[in-house]
Order: C-alpha cells, then structure tokens, then sequence
C-alpha cells in the first residue's frame, strides 16, 4: 500500500481559495453532491469576493445546504492559511452531521467534542476544527493563544445567543446542590429585607413548580461576590472536570459582581444583565467571521448574542427550503376538542413529533410517550425515523432535530417555546418585556417549524396548542416578525379553518390528511392563496422601525457589560445613557430595564443620589414591586405624607427638591406637549411623549400596542383612584383626516382590549388623538369614542406646564401651597384629563 499523504506534489498547484473551485476538485466519493445548487453557489461566489470582511451572514434556508457552503468556505479559509479556523456547531449532532458533510466531499477535518481532538491535523495547519458553541465560548477554552481562531463559521447563528448565554450563567439546583443553595440563599436573604421584601421572597421560595421566581435587589451581587465565591469553593469537587459548577463559575469568579442573582424555590441562577461578548478575540477586528442562519428577518437577537451589527448580508434569491405547512391554530376550531382526541385521531393514520416547552407539560402525553433520557436521544430519534407509526415527544428543544419527508410530516407544539431559563422567566412572565421575548419567540416558533419541513418539496401539517401560543400567532405585530412565508402560512391555515364546520377531532385529522395525501383540491388552493396574503404594511412599518432600533440598542447592551467586565465603569454607563430615550422610544419596558443596571452601576460606586433616580425610572417602567432600593426619598415621602392623589404626591416630591426640580418638571412636560406638534417627529416618538407625560404626572402610564400588540396606544392609570384614560394617537393623518371603517373597529377593539385586562379600571371610553375631520358613512363608532384634535391635547398639556410654571418664583411655602392645591383639583387626575378631552363623540362627525 502506497501512504499517498508522503508523496511530493508540484509546488506550482497551490491550494485554491476560490471555494467553487474547490468544490469542483473534490475527489469523486460514491456519495459526493453532483453539482452545488444555484443558491449555494451564488451565496460561495458573493462571499469569496467579500471574503477580506471581518463579518459577513450568509442567509439561506433551512434544508438549501447551508452546511456545504460552511465547509467550503472553512476550507478555503484554511488554505488561505491565515490561522487556525473553527467551525462551530449548536450540537454534538450537528458536529458529527457536519463531519459526515465533510468526509462526502471529501474535505479534512478534525472534531472535538470530548474534550480531545480527533487528530492533529488543526493543530498543524492542515484542516479546520469542528466543535460547538460550548467548546468554543467556555472559560479555559483550548481555542485559545497559539490555537486562537483567525476564522470562525457560526453555523445556526440565529440560535447562537441561547447558548452563548449558557456560558455565563451559573445554575445551582436545590436538589443537586443543597448546602450551597442554602448558603447564597442565606447570603441574599439580608438584601430583600432591608427593602421590607422578607415577605415575598418567602411567597417564591413556598411556590414549588409554579413557576415563581424573583430577582434579588441588583447590588445585591456586588457586595456579596467574596462571600458568593467561598460558598462555591467549599463544594467538594466543584472544580474538577465534569463538574457542571466548573466552567461557569470561572467564567464569572472576578465579575460575579456584576452579575443578576435570580431566586426560585429549586434553584438559583447567577448570571450578567447582558452579555459581555466583547471579551472574546475572536469577536474583535482582525478575525474573519461568517453566520450560517437560516432566518434573520430582524437582527435584534444575533446582535445580543455576537455584540456585532451585521455588515454584510449574504441572501442568495432562491426557494430552497420553502416549504409548504398547513398552521393550525387549535383556539380557532368550534367545537374546541381535547388536544388528547385530536392526537389519537391524528395518530390513526401519521406520526406524530409533540413537541412541549418542558419536562412538567409533558406529563400531559404519557398516555402517549415518554420523552428520551439525554443518554438515549439519538437512538430514540433514529428508531422514530424508521418508524412507520408513533410519536416522538420533544421537549424544550427547538434545533438540531431533522425529520424530513416521509420521516415525519405532523408535528403538535403544545405550548409556546419558552425559554427555561430563570432569568426569561423573570423578564417575561413578571416584568412582561414582551417586545424582548418577540423576536425571540419569532425566531423559537420559525426553528420549531423546520424539524419536519426541510426543504423546499416537503410538507407537513402543523396543530398549535397551548393559550400563549395561539394568541401570540393571532396577534398581527407578532406574526409579522416571522419570515415572510411563514406569515402567509399562519395566515392561510386561519383562512382554512374560517371554512370548517365544526373542527371536531376527526375533522382535524381528516383535513390533515388531505393535506398529506396530496389532496388536488388541497395543492390548487394553496398554490392560488398563499402568495396573495399577508399582514398589513402598518404593522410590517412598526415592526422594522422597533426592530432598528432595539438592534442598535443590543449594540449598547454589550458594550456596557463588556466595559463593566473590563472595569471601565464610566464608559459602561455611557453606553447605556446614550441609548436610553431612543430605546424607550420603541420599547419603555426595555428602557426600564438598562435603567434597573445605570442604577446598580451608581449604587456600588457609592452614589445613591443618582441611582435611586435610576431605579424610579426603572419602577415606572416595569413595576412598582421592582426589588430596587427606593429609601433615598424617604423625606420626599414625608414631605408629600397626606397627598390625596398620585399627582398631588408627585408634584410636592418634586418640591422638595427646590425651585431648579420644579423648572425641570416644567421643561419636561412642555417638551413632550410640543413634540406632539412636530410635524417630522416620528408616531413613535409621539406615543411615547404622551406616555411620559402621564408618566411625570404620578400615573401608570405605558403602551400596550407597543408592549404587547394589542390594546390602545397609551393608558394613563390611578391606581389609587381605579380610574384612566386611553388615547389611540392617528396624529400622522392628513388634515381634514378620514376616520375609516376599520378604525373605528380597530377602536372598538381597543375598548374591550381594556375591558378584558384592566378591568378593575373605570374606563369611560377612548379618545381617538389626531386632526379633525369625518368619520366615513360605513362606520358606526359607538358613543363612548371620541376625537380629540392633536391641537387640543397639546394646549392642555402646555396649560397644565404653565399653571406649575407660575409656582417658580414664589417663597417656598407659597409654593408648596399652589402645587398641593394643583395636585388635588379634580380636573388634573386620570379622570379630569379625560372629561376634559371627551367633548367630540365621533358619531357625531360621520359624513
């Protein structure tokens, strides 16, 4: 036998950097691709003539081969020799999958997923290294010094912040680790109740399995870091391979002050507000970087993950991977079956993948399966491939997964894919940052839908369960963070449901199987229908404006936990601050939260002044039970002791601090009453203007349209007097406006919104905010919807300013005398702004 790898070879056939042409000199495998599709093509030829860029997205869709175009350019990376190149995987399966890519094209490779290389050829230079996400991001990771990678292939990288995040967050189980449980809990315990909150931290703690959770005070970590890491340390073996308390705590030992601590009653999690991605070098200048993703409609989540806007997208025009999905929505069924008949009634006659947000809601299928063990997945995975019959229960689990074609063709998401995490359920279920968890959940839902349909001649049938779920895709704002086809899908299964009887369970798994069987009549309407639909443009505007700018924010995020990480504290808050209206612009609750962190970042140094004001802002944002200290106004409260109402509290607050605090106040609510008038201001900017002034007079203000996709533009709330007022902003019409048929419904809409979730308040009705005009003949407004000219609101807005204007010059009891009388005159709370306003019923104005 001849070791041909020995053999010289002509010095002038260097190795080609082109990747089409190294395509085309892989030896001829018995089952190597015959040719490159067009889209994988075109995506190698743009990349190779951008190939000089420190970041370049290649965006193609799932089952269009991106695996292939990956190793193809980590190869031609690798000749050009530049450094050690690493390709990284979401999973050990997907490393292993992508080696097999490799040993088709014929292409060398080393693997490391055990803590070893298979070989040494990416040590010497002579092939690229495949490992995961884990293996790349850890502390100590071997991919470091003179292996520090010149080159990096993210495969997945829509999905990379999850597990980027996995490697900064430290999990201690109850069960697992019960003394050390005790011992932080003992060590935060202290910090709750000095802000009196002894009482709720004992509610999470009783509440097992009920998904409570809190956040301890967010200093809390800074000044127990010491004490933190010596409860670690005295863990037997806490440092030894293998060891789950390992990597993660010598990823944080010298930032666990900088850190969130989140509480349930199994566990604790410590983990930063955002994530540092600036420490990696291979995130910095210099390293030549490519995404593989299969979705990346909105870049928000991709940017909280890499900390890197994307420079150069890479989205060949081609169809691969478009499948087609009938999306089952089963709120919208009228005879409402139980999900446990439609299964059985599916399973009849397909196989069935269920897939569940977690191990407890997966308890609700054992009488169909039980999920795998992590030990036994892939054997259980393959054995279902096989299979003609059965199911196959996912669990928590939105990638890696391929069922393609006949393998699987119907899949039930029995619940929305949540994150599992402490610190997403703290953000999502208790502060609502809705619009965080949207592109998140955008991004879930789109990689849920590719584990059976992969590729652009599969098909498959889809049935959603689960509240959360079914709402979130009937929620118009929502689905337009989907792909484009996917969208038109959501959008044609509700078209075809609107068309069933009675949606019994044997109806669904009839219509099921039609759509499986090939059904003529099934293929004509959706080749007719389904590019013809799609959510309307004003929600497709909202949606790309919010995004824009959240992804700018994701920028500022990981600039200040990387400066934080580095010690630079200064220039950690100026990141946040330069941000900070511009994100409350697009999302008030997101807002809230980089104020949550501004106020920490005061706090451990020492300047209260400054951080309560960050944590007021942060309370009135997101929650008045917010755990953030707040006894910096202790003598503000005293002052305003025996206020009758939010505002008359407020404005004797602001007059503790003096006649400057007062000029603020005053500047602050002209401010937002002329940007209502500004012609070039933005509906964004003028949303949140109205917000802010409801804001700066003491009530709950915020937006539900913007926080959750439904709802009015603006509330204003006493929550003291269980009153408020709703505006719905149309101050961008034209003058004289039409008001049209579908607003009035959408306004009708917003009344019951207000009905259905804020109940306890008395709602008088809804002021429509914008010029004057008609309202169209076809439209029947009810009596309790009013038109308020922009005009006018702003006048009274400015009416208001001037009355606490006039207070300035005057002696200091004087003053406070005018403000307390201000403050308690009906005409100024939630209910007077609106009587005030409610003078034009719109029925009135019909053409």
């Amino acid at each position: 036998m001849i070791d041909f790898n020995k053999l010289s070879r002509p010095k002038s056939n260097a190795a080609p950097l082109d990747p089409l042409e190294i395509f085309a000199k892989t030896p001829n495998l018995s089952n190597a691709p015959n040719d490159l599709w067009k889209g994988q093509a075109e995506a190698l030829e743009r990349w190779h003539k951008d190939r000089n860029r420190d970041d370049n997205a290649i965006l193609l869709n799932t089952g269009a081969g991106k695996s292939i175009v990956g190793v193809l350019i980590a190869q031609s990376l690798v000749n050009e020799q530049i450094g050690p190149i690493v390709f990284s995987c979401s999973t050990i399966d997907l490393v292993e999958q992508t080696a097999r890519e490799c040993q088709r094209l014929g292409i060398p490779y080393t693997t490391r997923t055990s803590g070893e290389f298979s070989d040494d050829k990416f040590e010497t230079g002579k092939a690229f290294c495949i490992t995961t996400y884990q293996a790349l991001f850890t502390a100590n990771t071997t991919f470091s010094k003179a292996k520090t990678p010149a080159g990096v292939i993210f495969d997945d990288a829509h999905v990379a912040e999850r597990m980027i995040r996995d490697a900064f967050t430290l999990s201690i189980s109850k069960d697992a680790y019960p003394v050390l449980y005790s011992d932080i809990l003992a060590l935060v315990r202290p910090e709750f109740e000095k802000l009196n909150k002894g009482p709720h931290l004992n509610s999470v703690l009783e509440q097992h399995g009920q998904h409570a959770v809190t956040m301890c005070p967010p200093a809390t970590a800074f000044r127990c870091r010491d004490q933190i890491i010596e409860a670690i340390k005295r863990v037997k073996d806490w440092n030894k391979p293998g060891s789950d308390l390992l990597y993660p705590t010598l990823r944080l030992w010298e930032n666990i002050g900088n850190c969130a601590i989140f509480v349930s009653g199994t566990g604790i999690e410590i983990t930063p507000a955002f994530i540092p991605t600036g420490v990696y070098g291979f995130l910095g200048k210099g390293v030549r970087r490519v995404y593989l993703s299969a979705t990346l409609e909105f870049e928000t989540d991709f940017v909280r993950g890499f900390g890197r806007r994307i420079t150069n997208q890479i989205a060949p025009d081609n169809d691969a991977g478009n499948g087609e999905r009938l999306i089952l929505l089963s709120s919208l069924f009228k005879a409402k079956p139980h999900q446990k008949e439609v299964a059985a009634e599916i399973l009849k006659s397909n196989k069935l993948l269920i897939s569940v947000p977690s191990y407890p809601k997966a308890q609700a299928w054992k009488h169909v399966g039980t999920p795998p063990s992590k030990t036994n997945f892939s054997a259980e995975l393959q054995k279902f491939r096989n299979a003609t019959s059965g199911v196959f229960i996912l669990v928590s689990r939105i990638d890696g997964i391929d069922l393609p074609q006949n393998t699987c063709r119907v899949m039930l998401i029995d619940g929305a894919p949540s994150g599992t995490s402490l610190m997403d359920q703290y953000l999502f279920q208790h502060l609502s940052l809705s619009n965080l968890f949207s592109t998140k959940m955008a991004g879930r839902i789109t990689q849920l839908l590719g584990r059976i349909n992969r590729g652009r001649s599969d098909y498959g049938a889809f049935l959603m369960h689960g509240a959360d779920l079914n709402v979130w895709l009937k929620t118009e704002r929502n689905v337009a963070l989907l792909p484009p086809l996917i969208r038109k899908q959501v959008i044609l299964g509700q078209t075809v449901q609107d068309g069933m009887e009675k949606g019994a369970a044997a109806d669904i798994a009839a219509l099921i199987s039609q759509v499986i069987s090939r059904d003529q009549g099934w293929l004509q309407f959706y080749r007719e229908t389904v590019d013809g639909l799609e959510v309307s443009q004003d929600a497709l505007n909202k949606v790309k404006e919010r995004e824009a700018q959240l992804a700018e924010s994701a920028v500022a995020e990981c600039e200040f936990m990387t400066r934080m990480w580095q010690g630079d504290v200064d220039g950690a808050r100026k990141a946040l601050l330069d941000v900070l209206d511009a994100t409350a612009l697009a999302d008030a609750k997101l807002a809230g939260w980089y104020s949550v962190w501004l106020g920490a970042a005061f706090e451990n140094e020492g300047d209260q002044e400054t951080s309560v004001a960050h944590y007021k802002k942060a309370r009135s944002r997101l929650s008045a039970w917010l755990n953030v200290p707040f006894r910096g106004d202790v003598d503000v409260r005293v002052e305003a002791e025996g206020a009758k109402s939010p505002l008359q509290r407020t404005l004797l607050a602001t007059n503790y601090h003096g006649p400057q605090a007062v000029g603020d106040l005053v500047w602050k609510l002209k401010h937002h009453a002329k940007l209502l008038l500004d012609g070039t201001a933005s509906s964004n900017a003028k949303e949140e203007a109205v917000r802010m002034f409801g804001e700066l007079l003491g009530l709950d203000a915020s937006r539900p349209d913007n926080e959750y996709g439904l709802g009015p533009d603006v509330i204003w709330i006493d929550p003291e007097a269980k009153t408020g007022a709703a505006f719905e902003l149309k101050t961008q019409k034209n003058n004289p406006a039409e008001y049209t048929k579908q607003e009035v419904g959408q306004a009708h809409n917003h009344l019951q919104w207000l009905s259905d979730n804020e109940g306890e308040i008395a709602w008088e009705g809804l002021l429509l905010v914008g010029p004057p005009g008609v309202c169209k003949s076809e439209a029947s407004p009810s009596e309790n919807i009013f038109l308020v000219e922009t005009q006018v609101l702003a006048a009274r807005m400015l009416e208001f300013a001037a009355k606490v204007e006039d207070t300035k010059g005057r002696i200091a009891i004087e003053r406070w005398t005018i403000l307390n009388e201000i403050g308690g005159l009906s005409e100024w709370q939630a209910s007077g702004w609106f009587g005030a306003l409610a003078k034009t019923p719109l029925r009135k104005l019909k053409a």
